[in-house]
């Protein structure tokens, strides 16, 4: 299969610094491709820190693996995450200036027409097949544990303040919980990564109107984060797309 990849990183409206990163390759050795999206959090530019160790981490864990061996997506990606959260943790102890850094993300690995996808925090995952949008990943906050328990809707939990309130991230706790899912993906999906400074200032309308006008001449990219920078995103806005193409 082959893959149009566009992707975009952007510091936004507001904030003085980018605590978002984004990292994408295709691994020619494992035939695999990959993504990652982190979002980072901490004083002190201590977020930027974290998000940058978390890529670090999946980069240099992916070189090391042999084609010969490839493990189990799924196990290995919950393996990776919570080995790079071990690592923040570690590094925050010993530099007092890191104190509090963390990070959420969402990790994509596609092998085989088959996307695997892990997460911990409210980056998400979402696909696009046959102009139908779905939201692949759950968010790890505070405002979606009470959805899953029943005490408030989804419409009450859009209109809450609170939903950048994380339940979940890496680099916060000893002990985390990593999700998985994975997905088939035919010719003509798109993929989509990103972080809450886009997605939650984009309607699931507007997300699945850009995705379907996605081409090699149209990088949607821009204009989705202009957008949602329109509708009043005062946070870092980071984007990852890709499209299985012939």
């Amino acid at each position: 299969m082959k893959y149009q990849i566009k992707s975009l990183c952007h510091k936004g409206s507001i904030r003085k610094n980018n605590e978002d990163a984004i990292c994408h390759a295709t691994h020619e050795v494992l035939g695999i491709t990959w993504m990652i999206i982190a979002d980072g959090m901490g004083g002190h530019n201590a977020g930027e820190v974290a998000s940058k160790m978390l890529i670090e981490h999946i980069k240099i864990a992916l070189e090391e693996i042999s084609y010969r061996a490839l493990p189990l997506w799924d196990n290995w990606i919950i393996a990776q995450l919570n080995s790079a959260n071990l690592a923040i943790i570690q590094s925050a102890k010993n530099n007092h200036k890191l104190k509090g850094m963390g990070t959420t993300c969402v990790l994509m690995i596609i092998d085989n027409a088959e996307c695997h996808l892990g997460w911990v925090g409210d980056s998400r995952g979402y696909s696009l097949k046959n102009n139908n949008l779905k939201q692949e990943t759950t968010d790890h906050t505070m405002l979606q544990a009470l959805i899953n328990k029943g005490a408030i809707t989804a419409e009450v939990a859009k209109e809450s303040k609170a939903k950048s309130l994380l339940s979940q991230a890496i680099g916060v706790k000893e002990n985390i919980l990593v999700e998985t899912t994975r997905f088939s993906i035919d010719e003509g999906d798109t993929v989509m990564l990103s972080t809450d400074g886009l997605h939650d200032y984009l309607t699931t309308k507007e997300i699945s109107l850009y995705l379907s006008q996605l081409s090699a001449e149209n990088n949607v990219c821009d204009d989705m984060v202009h957008q949602a920078i329109s509708n009043n995103s005062r946070d870092n806005l980071t984007i990852g797309l890709i499209n299985v193409t012939k």
